[in-house]
C-alpha cells in the first residue's frame, strides 16, 4: 500500500510539472490535473487538498533540485570551462524540458524573499563554492581564459545568457516567425555562443 501510495503521489507531481512549468498554466485546477493524469480529482485532493498546495510542493523540489545542481557542478574539481559548459548543458535542457519553471522559480523569490534560504542555506557556505570559482576565475584572467571580471558579475552573465532567451521567446518568435521546433534548436546552439561571449573567444574555440 505504501508503495502504491508513493507511486500515486509521484505521478500527481510529475503531472503538475508538466502543466505548471511545461505549459505554464499556473492556475490549473485540481479537475485539469486529475484529467492529465488520469486520475479522480478526490485522490489528489487526498494527497494535496488544493492545487496551490501542489504547486507549492512541486515548486520546491524543483528549487531543490536546481540547488543540488549547482552545489553539484561548481563544488567539483573539473576546471572552469568544464563547470560552465556542463552548467549550460543543464539550463539548455531544464528551459527546454519546462519553459516556465525559470520564471516561476524567480517571482516566487521575489514575492517571498525569505525563500531565498531554500536555494542558497547556510551549510553551502561550508562547500566555500563562491572561494573556489573566484580562484579559478583569478587563474583564468591570469591564463587568458578570461577578460579580468568579478565573481558576481561572471555568474550574472552566465545566468542571463542562459536563462534570458526563455524570457524573450514570446518577442523572438514574434520577430523572427520561428517556430517552436526552430526556437528549440536555437537554444541547443546557444552553448557555444553562450561559452564564446563568457571566455576569451579564441581560448573558448580551442578547447570547444
Amino acid at each position: 500500500m505504501a508503495s502504491f501510495d508513493l507511486q500515486t503521489e509521484g505521478q500527481i507531481k510529475e503531472t503538475a510539472k508538466r502543466i505548471f512549468f511545461q505549459k505554464g498554466h499556473i492556475h490549473a485546477t485540481t479537475i485539469e490535473i486529475a484529467k492529465e493524469a488520469g486520475i479522480s480529482r478526490a485522490m489528489i485532493n487526498y494527497y494535496f487538498r488544493r492545487s496551490n498546495l501542489l504547486f507549492e510542493k512541486v515548486l520546491q523540489e524543483a528549487i531543490t533540485a536546481k540547488r543540488q545542481e549547482l552545489v553539484d557542478v561548481f563544488s567539483s574539481k573539473k576546471s572552469l570551462f568544464a563547470k560552465v559548459s556542463e552548467f549550460i548543458d543543464i539550463i539548455i535542457e531544464q528551459n527546454i524540458d519546462y519553459p516556465y519553471l525559470q520564471n516561476f522559480i524567480v517571482s516566487e523569490l521575489a514575492k517571498n524573499p525569505e525563500k531565498t534560504i531554500q536555494l542558497f542555506p547556510n551549510d553551502l557556505k561550508k562547500l566555500k563554492i563562491s572561494e573556489t570559482i573566484q580562484y579559478q576565475i583569478d587563474q583564468a584572467i591570469k591564463s587568458g581564459l578570461l577578460y579580468p571580471i568579478t565573481v558576481e558579475d561572471f555568474m550574472l552573465n552566465l545566468m542571463s545568457l542562459c536563462n534570458y532567451p526563455l524570457v524573450a521567446k514570446p518577442l523572438m518568435q514574434g520577430l523572427f516567425t520561428l517556430s517552436e521546433d526552430e526556437y528549440r534548436s536555437l537554444l541547443v546552439r546557444r552553448k557555444k555562443v553562450i561559452l564564446q561571449s563568457i571566455f576569451n573567444v579564441a581560448t573558448a574555440l580551442s578547447l570547444d
